[in-house]
This record gives C-alpha cells, structure tokens and sequence, in this order.
C-alpha cells in the first residue's frame, strides 16, 4: 500500500498493512515563503515517512489576512509572530469585519503553497489544510491562544458576535472553495473552544457548532478526509464533537501532568464513535530523553502505540500527536513513529 491507499484504507474501515503515522510541527523560518515551505514540506513528509500532509499553516495566516500589524518570528523555535496591532482590539473593530475571498493577501499564499502540494503529491499521499473554527479564528484575531477578549464578547455583546461569527464563517467558505480547487483531499479542522474549563456546553452550542457544522457541510461531499481536532488536554468535551461530519477524530489522549480522570483516553473515545483516531503520543515529553538515547525514546514510542492498538483493537489507526511536536527536538527522533508502525 501506499500512503494514499492505507489513508483511504483506514478511512473507509477496510483492513490495512500497519497503522497510518504522521507528525507535524510549525516552520517559522520558511513559512512565509511559498517555495520554501513547499520544499520543507516535502522534505519532512519523504524523510520522516508520513501518511499525509498536514499543512502546517502559520497559525497567524488569519490575522494577517485582516491586516494585522505583525512580525513573523525569526526564532526556530518560536511560531507565533510579534503582534503590534491585533485586528480586533474593541467592539468597533468587531463590527467592522468584512468577508474577504481568498484571491490575494496571506489566504492566497497558503493556497498556492496547497496547490503545489497537492501537485507534488497526487493520489500517492493525502494533503490536508488547517482550518481554524471561526469562534477560534477570532480569538486569533484578538489575542493569540487567549480566550479573555472571546469570553467577555459572549457575556457582553452575543449579538454582534454572533454577527462577526457570520462574516468570518464566509470568509472561510471562500478559502475552502479555493483550497479544493487546489487539490486537498479534506482538511484538519481545530476547534480551541473545546474545553469545559473555558466555554460551557451551552455556550459552545451557541457560538462554536452551528458555524463549525456549516463549514464541515459544505465541504463534506467535496472532500474525503475531514479531520477534527478537539484541541486541549483536560476536561474534553468529547460528546459535543460526536455528530460533526468528519471521518476522524484527533486529540491528546496522554497529556502530561494531567490527571486521569481529566483525560480523554482512546478507549472512551473508541465508545463513542467509529471514526478514525488519529493519536497516541504526548509530543510535549515523549522526545525527549535526558541521555538524548534514541532507543529509549524509540522504547517509550512502542509503549504508546501498543497501548492504543490494545484499546483500538489492532491497527486502524493514526499513530500520531494531538497538537503540534516540538521545535527543539532533532527530526530524526519523529521518524521513529513510522519505525515502531512497520515493526508491530
């Protein structure tokens, strides 16, 4: 099998020749180059042996296509940019949004990037892009991976919210149509408001999932690999994610120093739902090793998929992290993932 065809495989629930792996880590120092990042792109891919490609986007590609005033990092091991001017500081800027098409600016970069590695790839290994969810999209928009300016929208003014909520859901239709023209076979959708700790379950049914599902419908019979990714380590709101039309399912199911019955493991996920789990490491702490001993970390990898091919039920499945792996750790270490895969 290919990559393509064990993707396919695992989607599909057909039986396959070993479990898919993947990885994926932010490259700041090319990412705003379009044949850099192409060629950086495929150089992890190829060397490290991965099923699929998860854009790795700069996580700032949304603020920056509404005019932010920032500084992409020059720090390898840093993603986000230095913000200046966020594109929404007050209720003003909230309502000022407008939708925007994917024809120019930071969005039609990344579309170019795509559709050079849909190209390069094609039908030999699945190419998804990262959307972020629009409830999440804002919170970019404000404050990079803080949800205060969020919040107290959803205390204070649900209406304009819900108004600015509209706009930004468009915006993203408009990228997706150019995205799938591009090539991509579906997309790694993030959704950061999944955590009972930062919205309550009505809240999230509120603001998050009428848009999240909007999105998904739209693509969901013009795409075949749709991968959600419930972003968080504790106290998941697994349950609200079950219905949303994807075909796998990606999370942190061994977060470190968080206590077990704050985690969401495999096997209550594997209850749940049929889908594809995507999973498996604790990419924060699994790399590394005191002793830098390749065979230790290799040792601890073999754990981790032994433990969710248990909990599965064999090998249907991603082994894979739930957020982004480190920057400080050397790329060798990840192709280990598809070492400990082929060897079970």
């Amino acid at each position: 099998m290919n990559s393509y065809e064990r993707m396919r495989a695992l989607v599909e629930g057909r039986p396959v020749d070993r479990a898919g792996v993947c990885g994926w880590f932010h490259m700041p120092l090319v990412d705003h180059n379009i044949t850099d990042f192409v060629n950086a792109t495929i150089a992890v891919t190829d060397y490290c042996g991965w099923d699929f490609v998860k854009l790795m986007t700069n996580g700032n590609f949304m603020p920056e296509a509404y005019d932010a005033d920032l500084t992409p990092s020059r720090d390898p091991h840093e993603w986000c940019a230095t913000f200046h001017r966020y594109p929404i500081r007050d209720m003003e800027d909230l309502k000022k949004l407008k939708v925007l098409d994917a024809k120019s600016g930071s969005l039609h970069r990344e579309v170019l990037v795509t559709k050079a590695l849909c190209g390069h790839y094609r039908d030999t290994v699945p190419v998804i892009a990262t959307i972020f969810s629009p409830l999440t999209s804002l919170q970019e928009m404000m404050s990079s991976l803080n949800p205060t300016g969020i919040k107290r929208f959803i205390r204070e003014n649900r209406q304009e919210l819900h108004n600015a909520l509209s706009i930004v859901t468009q915006t993203i239709r408009n990228y997706l149509d150019e995205l799938i023209e591009a090539g991509i076979d579906g997309v790694f959708f993030a959704n950061q408001y999944s955590m009972s700790t930062i919205i309550t379950p009505e809240e999230f049914d509120e603001f998050c999932k009428p848009y999240d599902l909007e999105i998904l419908n739209y693509i969901k019979d013009r795409t075949w690999f749709n991968m959600l990714h419930v972003h968080g380590d504790a106290n998941l709101m697994m349950d609200r994610f079950l219905d949303y039309p994807v075909q796998a399912i990606n999370w942190e199911n061994v977060p470190s120093k968080i206590c077990d019955r704050q985690r969401t493991t495999v096997k209550m996920v594997r209850q749940m739902t049929g889908k594809l789990l995507i999973c498996g490491i604790d990419q924060t702490a699994d790399f590394y090793n005191k002793d830098n001993d390749r065979e230790a970390v290799k040792a601890l990898l073999k754990e981790r998929y032994d433990a969710v091919a248990k909990e599965v039920g064999g090998n249907g499945f991603v082994f894979a992290p739930g957020c982004s792996m480190p920057l400080d750790v050397e790329p060798y270490l990840f192709t280990l993932l598809k070492e400990v895969a082929e060897e079970a």
